[in-house]
């Protein structure tokens, strides 16, 4: 189903409208957990290219253009709905953390540019439905990133 989702996505990645709720960048990548043990277990190296284009979407490659990785890529986000950025005194927030991901919910009331659940994304504060950040979060994004350094 994920290599299907995979072939027939613009932007090569196997998301599919359900899939961005809030923490979508986190549904995103533990998907990709499962096409890596596919593609081990299978000696499969489709599954591999589609859980690559989970991380090429994660930095950049989406329809917002964000990376969802602070201090990585051309735009990434400088207001994460992160505390210890917003109060540390310095402008740029703490570099290497996943935010949630675009979801059309809009929860936290603030301005997005789209409802359309793919590019439903707030770089703000405010924002704490799409660019909050959490630990269940970025585990998956260290074990996916851990898991293509090790091949």
């Amino acid at each position: 189903m994920y290599l299907k989702q995979h072939i027939s996505s613009s932007y090569s990645v196997a998301m599919e409208k359900s899939d961005f709720v809030w923490g979508s960048n986190s549904a995103a990548l533990n998907k990709a957990i499962v096409l890596l043990q596919a593609a081990q277990l299978n000696n499969n190296s489709h599954y591999l290219k589609a859980a690559q284009g989970f991380v090429d979407y994660i930095l950049g490659r989406n329809p917002t253009g964000y990376s969802f990785v602070t201090g990585f890529g051309y735009k990434t986000p400088q207001h994460p709905h992160h505390r210890i950025s917003q109060s540390d005194g310095i402008t740029a927030p703490v570099p290497g953390i996943l935010v949630g991901g675009p979801q059309a919910g809009q929860q936290d009331e603030c301005n997005y540019d789209s409802n359309q659940p793919a590019k439903s994304y707030s770089d703000s504060w405010c924002s704490y439905s799409t660019n909050e950040v959490a630990i269940n979060w970025n585990a998956p994004l260290v074990y996916v990133l851990g898991a293509f350094v090790s091949r």
